[in-house]
């Protein structure tokens, strides 16, 4: 075998591969390397080719390399050394198609450090449920996110895909609804505010549903801070929505959030590290007022290209501002995997363990959900969601042995008009079944939302 043969067969070593036979050639150590990065381990495929570009026996592949390597750099959020291998390409060759696809990654790069960046999300639904006091309180339509097209940085095709975000805000730490994991619905706050009657009749029916139509407006506003050149960042960012009913006024609702806290980002593990302090405050039309303060700190680690691990701890302090409601303290530890095997197909799972601490004891609980989501790009600038989230509640204290199962089934299509502008339909069924005679409650919401990012 002779020299460059060797070099070949020990990088491909590196990547902890089996060998058919004997490699020759960039090209196979480049396969198995976007194969580690897919797939395995993106510290690998980076390890395979610094080694490329120390083998001056395959100095005409160094471009290809180089280029290759840096759009790793950007994957594990090592944006300095993105930059220095990109730089170095330009320099080097400055007319070749690798420089070309190199000063797009530069401007990805130099979007991720950025002093100053900003954006936001506009939201109009049009919302029927079946049981109103049983809806969900969030918005009607969560936009899924995919990766880019998997195959080539070298790839001549454009880049400006509808479903690409700002790139400012490609990796934003924040969701556009910052309350997903805060329990907002109106059958959850019912239940934190209002006095049991231990006494009640055991024979009591269920009430009576009441179909209405809702109307939903949001806003999303989103402030980053680039706090230097390793891509750490200061987030700002508030929520409001206002929602009125047709005929139930009293489930008018306002809400407004606002949350800020770092991003610190650790390259070497792959790591997003992000503390924050979410304001919560809830309007409503009848008995109470809701204001919570929550305490976050979430960690994710990109194991690869398509895998995402999370997870994330609140503590939630809760003050509903009504006559002899108690206060109350959440703690919630939240699991999450994000899982994008393809451009086109996006999977979301979550597990969250929550405890809620009452002032009235018997109202204490242990809950636990898990949740799954499927989204699929579609042609025509189109998507397609389906979601089921179930959830456990057992109260612990309740002298009468409360518990409830809550199951919801989501579906989603939704289409791009532009690029920034979105129309969807939804439809979600949500089902509460308690061990309680006549506690059981269900509701069917459908949709049709206009959503505008900017």
């Amino acid at each position: 075998m002779n020299h460059k043969g060797v070099a070949v067969v020990a990088l491909l070593g590196t990547l902890g591969l089996p060998l058919y036979g004997q490699a020759s050639d960039y090209a196979e150590i480049s396969r198995q390397a976007e194969q580690q990065a897919r797939w395995g381990s993106l510290s690998a495929a980076i390890a395979a080719y610094r080694q490329v570009l120390a083998n001056p026996d395959l100095e005409a592949s160094h471009n290809t390399a180089r280029l290759r390597l840096a759009r790793l750099y950007l994957d594990s959020f090592d944006y300095p050394a993105a930059r220095s291998e990109l730089a170095q390409l330009i320099a080097t060759a400055p007319d070749s198609e690798e420089a070309k696809q190199a000063r797009k990654l530069q401007r990805k790069a130099a979007s991720k450090t950025k002093a100053h960046s900003y954006g936001g999300k506009v939201q109009f639904a049009f919302i029927h449920d079946t049981d109103t006091a049983n809806a969900s309180s969030g918005s009607p339509v969560s936009e899924p996110s995919f990766n880019d097209d998997e195959d080539d940085v070298d790839s001549d095709e454009d880049e400006d895909d509808a479903f690409d975000g700002d790139e400012d805000f490609a990796d934003a730490d924040f969701d556009d609804d910052l309350l997903e994991d805060v329990d907002l619905d109106e059958d959850d706050l019912e239940d934190e505010a209002l006095e049991d009657d231990e006494d009640a009749d055991t024979t009591a029916k269920p009430k009576r549903t009441v179909h209405d139509n809702r109307r939903q407006a949001s806003a999303a506003l989103r402030y980053s801070y680039g706090l230097n050149e390793r891509g750490d960042r200061w987030n700002l960012a508030g929520n409001f929505s206002h929602a009125r009913q047709d005929d139930q006024d009293t489930l008018n609702r306002e809400t407004i959030a606002l949350s800020t806290g770092p991003v610190f980002l650790v390259p070497d593990w792959r790591l997003k590290v992000n503390p924050s302090v979410t304001y919560l405050q809830l309007y409503k039309d009848h008995r109470y007022d809701v204001s919570s303060t929550i305490w976050s700190l979430g960690v994710s680690h990109k194991l690869n290209r398509v895998l995402e691990l999370g997870v994330r701890y609140n503590y939630e302090n809760r003050d509903l501002n009504s006559e002899n409601s108690p206060d109350v303290e959440i703690d919630t530890l939240k699991f999450s995997v994000k899982f994008k095997p393809t451009s086109h197909d996006s999977f979301d799972l979550s597990f969250s363990p929550k405890v809620e601490d009452n002032d009235q004891r018997k109202k204490d609980k242990d809950q636990g959900g898990w949740k799954v989501a499927y989204a699929r790009k579609l042609p025509w600038d189109s998507f397609a969601g389906i979601a089921y989230t179930r959830r456990h509640t057992d109260y612990g204290n309740d002298p009468k042995g409360k518990e409830e199962d809550e199951d919801k089934y989501a579906l989603t299509l939704g289409h791009k008009l532009t690029k920034d502008l979105l129309v969807a339909v939804s439809y979600e069924h949500k089902e509460k079944d308690s061990n309680q005679v006549g506690k059981d409650k269900n509701n069917e919401s459908t949709s049709l939302s206009l959503s505008y990012r900017f």
